[in-house]
């Protein structure tokens, strides 16, 4: 294993030499806080620390579980390094059981582990029209995959890819208000059109309960970094802290937690690794051949309207790729279920106002060229792959790169490809 101090002093450093052949683009950013090296320090152990049942390292509560997707946060986050996405072995599957209005009834996580096996949660326990299943593989939940499950009408199945992590602390740092300004200079160029519309590129910032903007999650759903990684906490790994409990397995929904995981300092160190981390680069390379190919892509990605969603900056974030918005993705990429469910001491979402299936929030694209597979679930192996994907709002830019000539759409991927991931070291790990 790389030791701590090594993996540290790579992460704290946050600019390493760059690789002969290569140009890094230079941007502006936002002043986030700084963060405590010492914190940041305490918050990589826990990061990368192999969780177990009554963990030394857990205050007295119940460690892992009892339901969990992986031991570790490294587990899932680790391509190319610590804090990046992660493949399909991870993939969590969530649900949705909706009543006779089509709202919601019943929505959560179909934990993949458990440490009991009378406590493993099965798809038959969403609804016992479905198999007993523990782990569905991606292509059991696709709807019209050869291998799909039969959903009852009233069942939604879904999965989540790991996203990567870096360059959080920047996203962070965005207030509510310049997101809500992308909202609404997006309804302006296009005639005040609905968010609700599928045919142009006009977003929705989520309001969630309390007020403050969604800004981290596949929907948005998370307003802080410090609320992603507890929610995260909770559900992948069943490490209850002050703002979200340990799931309670599906089959006993009366069971009976042990107290508190996870510290509200042990919350924030972890917290403090992740804004750490580095953010994503835009790695053009010297090679004039090459380099005109990868700006000519860049062009070619603002003309046929990719940047209308994935906006080169977001107030004084350069380079992210994203406008932070939900936009309505079309019936293929429907994907329900709620992965980071609001904690029970918070006010739940009134219907019509949290995010709908088919909405999902811009992924940024700065480090996509090492987060491979794509899209919310990772059904998308490649690039390319991901573009045709694109439905709803987005589908007319996928037309519009449907129909571009093979050389001009090779420019585009280039293009793509110079959006990199930071240099961080992988930890090796069990």
């Amino acid at each position: 294993m790389v030791s701590s101090l090594r993996l540290w002093s790579v992460i704290i450093g946050l600019v390493a030499l760059v690789p002969v052949g290569i140009r890094v683009a230079t941007w502006r950013d936002p002043k986030p806080e700084p963060v405590d090296p010492a914190m940041a320090g305490a918050g990589q152990t826990l990061f990368i620390h192999e969780w177990t049942p009554k963990d030394p390292l857990a205050n007295g509560g119940d460690g892992l579980g009892p339901v969990f997707n992986a031991r570790s946060c490294v587990a899932c986050h680790n391509q190319p390094g610590p804090g990046g996405s992660g493949g399909l072995g991870h993939n969590v599957t969530t649900f949705v059981v909706k009543e006779k209005d089509g709202e919601p009834a019943r929505e959560g996580v179909v934990h993949a582990f458990a440490l009991n096996p009378k406590l493993q949660e099965t798809l038959a326990q969403v609804d016992p029209r479905l198999p007993n299943d523990v782990r569905p593989s991606l292509s059991r939940v696709l709807p019209g995959s050869n291998h799909c499950l039969p959903f009852p009408q009233n069942v939604h199945l879904s999965q989540r890819n790991t996203p990567a992590l870096y360059g959080a602390n920047l996203i962070d740092a965005i207030p509510d208000r310049v997101i809500i300004a992308n909202e609404k200079t997006q309804r302006m160029k296009h005639g005040l059109a609905s968010p609700e519309q599928e045919t142009m590129p006009v977003g929705r910032a989520l309001r969630l309960p309390g007020g403050r903007v969604g800004k981290f999650g596949w929907k948005a759903q998370s307003p802080g970094l410090g609320e992603f990684v507890q929610a995260a906490c909770a559900n992948e790994l069943g490490l209850g802290n002050p703002d979200h409990p340990q799931p309670r397995p599906l089959g006993q929904p009366d069971y009976a937690d042990c107290g508190m995981d996870l510290s509200l300092e042990q919350c924030n160190q972890l917290t403090a690794f992740v804004a750490a981390l580095p953010r994503p680069v835009e790695r053009l390379p010297v090679e004039s051949a090459a380099r005109d190919q990868a700006l000519a892509g860049k062009a070619v990605f603002n003309k046929i309207g990719c940047a209308d969603c994935h906006t080169p900056h977001v107030g004084d974030v350069d380079g992210i790729y994203s406008d932070l918005l939900l936009h309505p993705m079309g019936e293929v990429l429907v994907g329900g279920g709620s992965y980071n469910e609001p904690p029970l001491n918070l006010p739940k979402f009134k219907p019509g106002e949290g995010p709908v299936a088919s909405e999902w929030r811009t992924p940024p694209l700065w480090g996509v060229a090492d987060s491979a597979p794509y899209m919310h679930d990772g059904r998308a192996a490649t690039l390319e792959e991901a573009i045709k994907f694109h439905g709803g709002q987005a589908a007319a830019a996928a037309g519009r790169f449907a129909k571009l000539s093979k050389p001009e759409q090779r420019q585009l991927l280039g293009f793509l490809e110079t959006l990199r991931a930071p240099d961080v070291e992988t930890v090796a790990h069990r």
